[in-house]
């Protein structure tokens, strides 16, 4: 979610239903990030503190909270229904596709590691033809039951990926979330920063490091990926 697919519909949603508090495009788009990112701590919180919840219904659950820091009304039941609803509508990147057939053409396998769940992930894969390059390869945080970026869900995503494949390999995370991409690398994932949404790597938050490589679309990024595996092959 945020990586491969965007949330323009749910942020179209949130213009429609609120449209003398979010009058335009930036003004719900400021505040979806706003909800989003306070939304994803209450998620972290959760499940550091063992009962975990899945990311929608957090966001479900704190969207009331968002509008009223912000001086807004509260939502009913029925506004709440109709933004979340959206997020069942998401769709892929512009590129995905493309993305998708030049990693194919190169025999990557491809995976998805989400905080969404199996079935609302796998749903949106098939109903934008996606699904043929995924296949089962599905990993959702609220499958294991505790969310990124804890080292066991990526520990977990190599042991299930060496699992099917009887390979071991170099492995790579495109994500658009510098936390995700940290938690990655500490378990020598290579790290492919897609910089949509938060527009710069804050390095200096984790130790200095940076990702192997950033860029502002998704099909740069895995044209950087895949030069780099074809001109860097050992192992992290």
């Amino acid at each position: 979610l945020g990586t491969l697919f965007s949330f323009d519909r749910v942020i179209d949603q949130l213009e429609a239903t609120f449209p003398e508090d979010l009058p335009s495009q930036k003004q719900a788009r400021i505040f979806y990030y706003a909800w989003l990112w306070a939304g994803i701590r209450d998620y972290f919180g959760t499940s550091h503190a063992g009962r975990y919840n899945s990311l929608l219904s957090i966001l479900r659950a704190t969207l009331t909270r968002a509008r009223l820091v912000q001086d807004m009304e509260a939502p009913t039941n029925e506004e709440i229904d109709q933004i979340m609803a959206a997020f069942d509508d998401l769709l892929p990147m512009a590129t995905a596709l493309e993305c998708f057939e030049l990693l194919r053409e190169n025999n990557w396998d491809i995976w998805i590691l989400t905080n969404g769940s199996y079935s609302s992930t796998e749903t949106l894969l098939k109903k934008h033809g996606l699904d043929t390059f995924v296949g089962d390869n599905i990993l959702s945080c609220d499958d294991l039951k505790i969310s990124k970026p804890h080292p066991k869900v990526y520990s977990e995503f190599m042991r299930s990926a060496v699992h099917k494949t009887k390979r071991i390999e170099n492995f790579y995370l495109i994500a658009a979330h510098a936390w995700d991409l940290a938690g990655a690398k500490n378990v020598s994932v290579r790290t492919v920063y897609l910089t949509t949404e938060e527009k710069v790597y804050s390095a200096d938050a984790y130790d200095g490091t940076y990702p192997d490589i950033q860029s502002d679309s998704l099909i740069k990024c895995v044209k950087a990926m895949i030069e780099l595996e074809n001109t860097k092959r050992r192992f992290l």
